[in-house]
């Protein structure tokens, strides 16, 4: 689009300001994208070149957007802790340690009564799911704290699953059910211990990365 007008660089800090105030918890790809959408618009658009102005009626708009990005974080993560599950049965290096896990798990339903299988089960993918909980990173600054890709850190519906799944079986009916099945609750067992596995990897791998993309916050 032609424009109109040519954003000036006071204007370019009102907005800059803005949208950290506003949208402090956003990662940085999502703000410079927001704010290279707005100067283009604005420029393209603006009658009388008031920003306040446009900033106010396009308030909706910068909503949407944010909320998109935060959607779109959470389905990225989701995609990459499957992406992390499945290779545990297709590297090399990781299936023999898939195996043993799965043989381990087997054994335990095999030989352990209703009582300790269930309890087995229980504690092993809950301990994972609060590691995911205590291990969020507390000794940050607050501005790296607020970021909307901490906060996401060991959140989302790949962990929600293990978690479900340890719920369901709290119910005496249903847990009779999956023990009646020792081969079923073995596979039951290992899904929801494996997933969380995955869960925990990501999540720190995806720490890691924040830190160093935010390191300059950090001093």
């Amino acid at each position: 689009m032609e424009r109109k007008h040519e954003i000036t660089e006071k204007q370019l800090d009102f907005l800059e300001n803005f949208i950290d105030k506003k949208y402090s918890s956003t990662n940085e790809e999502s703000r410079i994208e927001l704010i290279d959408h707005l100067i283009s618009d604005f420029e393209a658009t603006t009658e009388n070149g008031n920003l306040s102005q446009y900033l106010s009626n396009e308030i909706e708009f910068i909503r949407r957007f944010m909320r998109t990005r935060v959607k779109l974080l959470k389905a990225n993560y989701d995609r990459d802790v499957w992406q992390e599950y499945f290779t545990f049965f297709t590297s090399i290096k990781r299936i023999p340690v898939t195996l043993f896990c799965f043989f381990c798990i087997y054994f335990l339903s095999q030989n352990l009564n209703d009582k300790f299988s269930y309890l087995g089960f229980f504690f092993s993918v809950m301990v994972v799911y609060l590691y995911t909980l205590i291990a969020q990173p507390s000794n940050l600054p607050k501005k790296i704290k607020k970021l909307t890709e901490i906060q996401l850190l060991g959140k989302g519906i790949t962990m929600g699953i293990p978690y479900i799944m340890c719920m369901i079986v709290l119910f005496s009916e249903i847990r009779t059910v999956l023990l009646e099945s020792r081969i079923f609750f073995t596979f039951y067992w290992f899904f929801a211990f494996s997933l969380s596995v995955a869960v925990i990897i990501i999540m720190n791998q995806k720490k890691n990365i924040i830190i160093r993309k935010y390191k300059h916050l950090l001093n």
